[in-house]
């Protein structure tokens, strides 16, 4: 907010951002496609909010297909 256009651009070019968030050894668990079939089955609700890779990818009319059939 309130930064000018080329502070955006370069404002933290060349700079080292820290770490945050979870630390690099800690496994997560990535379900199978059956295990996620699943939970998706079990789910009462379901929101696929399209971000910005899917707009680049203009993919968020594909992922709305399926709901527009139900």
């Amino acid at each position: 907010m309130n930064r000018s256009f080329t502070n955006v651009l370069f404002g933290a070019f060349g700079q080292l951002q820290g770490l945050t968030g979870r630390p690099k050894n800690v496994p997560c668990a990535v379900p199978s496609p059956e295990e996620a079939a699943s939970i998706l089955d079990a789910a009462s609700t379901v929101i696929i909010v399209p971000g910005y890779g899917l707009a680049v990818a203009q993919a968020q009319h594909k992922i709305r297909e399926p709901f527009d059939r139900s």
